[in-house]
């Protein structure tokens, strides 16, 4: 004897179908992990964060070669609370793009944040949220629960959205202040204790 799924109960599926959509990434493993983030106080009070990826590779049906991955981006967003009373904070983004990465690989990307603005918003090393936002391909990485891309105090996947839509909009007044370490290569900043650095693209240097 067959039996039917009412109306109500193919709406149900229909609707739990779409959601796994949503939140089930396309390839079982991610091509390039977030590993650590730490942030760290180096010479005059500037503010160094560093983000550990590892390479998964290459699980695209389109993949030059399974074992490589190519233009990835990563892309970070903190935020320092300025007024706990009313709630508001200071956000800062930056963005760095890698060419290549091999399968096995582990490389850090650093970010700066100036002294003179610590100092003058008497920030803590550690900003209050923050995330770490993954492209290859242009293809954004989907954030899965906690992980340590995601500051602790993130605790849902909405948070995160709310938090990310925040710092988009209000970040660009703090446009370019949070600086890849290429920017500061020959400056004479201290810029810490800094290891395995990807190639990066440099887009800023072309006219």
């Amino acid at each position: 004897m067959k039996k039917f799924l009412s109306p109500r109960h193919l709406l149900v599926l229909l609707t739990a179908c779409l959601a796994t959509s949503l939140t089930t990434p396309l390839f079982a493993v991610d091509a390039i992990q977030v590993n650590q983030v730490r942030f760290n106080s180096v010479g005059d009070d500037w503010i160094q964060m560093e983000v550990e990826l590892a390479c998964e590779g290459n699980q695209s049906p389109e993949a030059r070669n399974p074992r490589f991955v190519e233009n990835i981006k990563v892309r970070v967003y903190l935020a320092w609370k300025r007024d706990a009373k009313e709630l508001l904070f200071d956000y800062y983004s930056s963005e760095v793009e890698i060419v290549i990465m091999e399968q096995g690989d582990d490389n850090n990307v650093y970010f700066y944040l100036p002294g003179p603005i610590v100092d003058r918003d008497r920030l803590k090393k550690e900003p209050d949220y923050y995330y770490v936002e993954i492209s290859v391909d242009d293809e954004m990485q989907q954030p899965k629960g906690q992980t340590p891309a995601i500051s602790r105090n993130i605790s849902n996947l909405e948070i995160l959205k709310s938090f990310t839509s925040k710092a988009n909009a209000e970040s660009l007044k703090n446009e370019h202040l949070l600086m890849p370490i290429y920017l500061l290569s020959g400056s004479g900043v201290d810029l810490g204790r800094v290891s395995a650095l990807p190639v990066f693209v440099r887009r800023d240097v072309r006219k």
